[in-house]
């Protein structure tokens, strides 16, 4: 995970260590599965995340992350794009 600081003088730097943090504006999730796929988010306090995914050879692109309110929203949103990258681990 790494976070951005809103106060930070530019450029901002990614921060692991979120007690370095004063003023969050962003926070970043890699989330890694099987074969190489990858999940990339950044969720900005603004309400929208960037989301970045490679499921396969010819599988990659971006998601639609706009609209998210709160933090159920949000985990919500995350539940979905891993089941799009990685597959619904029901099955």
């Amino acid at each position: 995970m790494t976070w951005r600081d809103e106060a930070a003088p530019w450029p901002q730097q990614l921060e692991t260590d979120r007690a370095l943090v004063r003023d969050p504006d962003s926070l970043g999730v890699l989330v890694s599965g099987p074969a190489g796929a990858e999940l990339s988010v950044v969720l900005f306090r603004g309400g929208w995340a960037d989301v970045d995914f490679v499921a396969g050879l010819e599988d990659a692109g971006t998601l639609p992350a706009s609209g998210i309110g709160s933090a159920a929203a949000f985990g919500t949103r995350l539940d979905q794009w891993v089941r799009r990258v990685f597959g619904d681990p029901a099955r």
